[in-house]
């Protein structure tokens, strides 16, 4: 009896031996084709696009997927192996936002990741290729994403305006004690030039306030890296990825004194009330590149499976929720009866700043909202529409509902016509007026579904 068990498991460790060799030689003899070549932002490319990739990989039929790194940081080929004793390849190379532009401005590119939207100047250089690069066509939201500010836990300083973050990383500030904390030095952490997430971070809080980060500041090239060294420092602050901060050390945001202290949360981020929400995206031309993984793995990227993986990986999905808000009781009359009698979703519709159509997010929304309404079947679709404070209190009312009536148009071409809309003109701003990115934070349409 011991002697047959024995020969049993010796044949098991010799079949397994065996089918090991016939993959590691499968691998070895495999024609590798490589399909798509990704550049840009760590944001992006570190977690998200690898399982994207492969995952797209075994779409078309890939039994076997194998990451490799290589041997430059930050740098890596997803190969699916299939039946045939063929493979195909992904290669990602991951070094900032900046360089996925660079990548295809120079044609070594088929797709920039991005966790910022393209520069005017990026545009232009890119126009004679593509064309537009913030058209439908070639502007593709996959995912969004908090730039969170994270300190240590013990830290008692727990929300700060954008004007303070400004004067922190700008060294203006330099002692927990002038915010309210201890006596305590404040050590800066921040990402390197090439990322997206610096990109991000320099636009929306150093450059807004013109300051200019200070030359203490350590920096990185990982986001995981970056949290961890903050999470050891009692006097760090540091900003990062959503994905890539713990609760514990997270930092309330006001986008100016005055304004709402916003924590971000996966409501705050889709909605993009949170001043610090951002976009994730892919640049890619889905309708005029010759190379047809072009369009298919960007439309996949956008598939509710994707979107599942989005959530997975520590993003914020584009996936529509709803919330029971509980507003303050100096909130406008009209707005705290519709939240008695309404839940609001996580959509927010928005229209691009240099002309009167909605922007490539929201074009996408639509489809999400139609698809959300359909199973839903609410009783009565509310569009709530505010504006930047531009003008008299009449004009800016007057704005509020022209921008809601264009959502409410495009909802009524695919049948629902149990719209109403209220316009709250300049009331309730989540962001300063002062700078563009305010205004069209500002300028802004909430969709809420009447429970009743």
């Amino acid at each position: 009896m011991f002697s047959t068990i024995a020969v049993v498991l010796i044949l098991v460790v010799l079949m397994q031996k065996f089918w090991l060799l016939l993959i590691v030689m499968w691998i070895s003899t495999a024609q590798t084709e490589e399909i798509l070549t990704l550049h840009g932002s760590n944001t992006v490319g570190a977690d998200l696009a690898p399982r994207l990739a492969g995952d797209y990989l075994e779409k078309l039929g890939a039994v076997h997927i194998e990451k490799v790194m290589k041997s430059n940081a930050n740098e890596m080929v997803i190969t699916g192996y299939f039946n045939t004793q063929s493979s195909k390849s992904i290669s990602i190379h991951a070094h900032g936002s900046s360089t996925g532009f660079k990548g295809l401005i120079g044609q070594a590119a088929d797709i920039a990741m991005s966790s910022r939207p393209i520069k005017h100047e990026e545009n232009l250089m890119l126009m004679g290729l593509w064309g537009d690069l913030t058209t439908p066509v070639n502007e593709h939201v996959i995912a969004l994403d908090g730039l969170a500010i994270v300190t240590h836990e013990s830290n008692v300083v727990k929300s700060l305006t954008l004007s303070e973050l400004a004067a922190v990383f700008s060294g203006e500030i330099n002692n927990w004690k002038q915010l309210g904390g201890l006596d305590l030095a404040i050590n800066l952490y921040a990402r390197d030039d090439v990322s997206g997430t610096y990109d991000t971070f320099k636009s929306l809080v150093l450059k807004s306030h013109k300051k200019k980060l200070s030359q203490d500041a350590k920096r990185f090239e990982s986001n995981s890296q970056l949290v961890e060294q903050v999470m050891q420092d009692q006097g760090g602050i540091g900003f990062t990825g959503l994905a890539y901060a713990p609760d514990q050390v997270l930092v309330k945001i006001a986008a100016a004194k005055g304004l709402p202290e916003i924590k971000p949360d996966i409501f705050s981020v889709a909605s993009e009330d949170y001043p610090l929400a951002r976009r994730l995206f892919l640049y890619g031309n889905t309708e005029k590149n010759s190379n047809p993984h072009v369009a298919k793995f960007i439309e996949f990227a956008k598939t509710l499976s994707s979107q599942k993986v989005v959530a997975n990986v520590g993003f914020v999905a584009q996936q529509i929720s709803e919330s029971q808000l509980i507003l303050n009781d100096d909130a406008p009359e009209a707005y705290r009866q519709l939240a008695q009698q309404a839940n609001r979703l996580s959509t927010t519709f928005r229209l691009r700043a240099e002309r009167a159509t909605i922007d490539t997010k929201s074009m996408q929304d639509i489809k999400r909202l139609v698809a959300y309404f359909e199973k839903l079947s609410p009783k009565k679709i509310i569009l709530v529409g505010f504006s930047a404070d531009e003008s008299g209190p009449e004009r800016n009312q007057k704005r509020a509902y022209i921008r809601s009536k264009l959502l409410a148009y495009e909802l009524r071409q695919y049948g629902f016509r149990n719209v109403e809309i209220i316009s709250m003109g300049s009331q309730l701003p989540i962001d300063s007026n002062q700078s563009a990115q305010g205004r069209f934070k500002n300028n802004r349409t909430e969709i809420w579904v009447s429970r009743s």
